[in-house]
This record gives structure tokens, sequence and C-alpha cells, in this order.
């Protein structure tokens, strides 16, 4: 195994620990968009430069989650 096969694994693992971003899929709109990823196990929020709406990555789960507004008829 090469250094770069090692590397390509690392990143695989852990998205953004090496290259300082990912790709991830906005959960409002489905754009596909890369993100600065500044802590590969932490959770960071993002907004979406399409459509606006703010969602949340949590890259030690692998999990992407939306914000929504409450609105008048929700309170």
């Amino acid at each position: 195994m090469s250094f770069f096969d090692d590397l390509i694994n690392y990143e695989l693992s852990f998205p953004g620990a090496v290259s300082g971003s990912a790709e991830v899929e906005c959960p409002n709109c489905g754009e596909l968009l890369t993100v600065p990823v500044d802590d590969p196990m932490g959770t960071e929020s993002y907004q979406c430069c399409e459509c606006g709406g703010d969602f949340v990555v949590d890259w030690g789960e692998g999990a992407v989650s939306f914000f929504r507004e409450i609105g008048d008829s929700e309170q």
C-alpha cells in the first residue's frame, strides 16, 4: 500500500481530515455542496448557497440534519 492509498483511506474514514473540505448534499434542496471541515470528528453548521437553508453535519456520526423554522401554525 502506498502513502497515497493511506491518505485516501483516511479521507474516506474521516471526511475533510486531509483535504479540509468535503462534499455533502443539502437536506433542504438536494444540491451537492463542497463545505469546509474544521473538525472531522465534530459537529458543524452550514448554510446552503442555493436555497439559503441551514443544516448541521455531525462528521463523527456521518449524519446531516436540517433546521426548520417554526411557523405561526406550529407554535
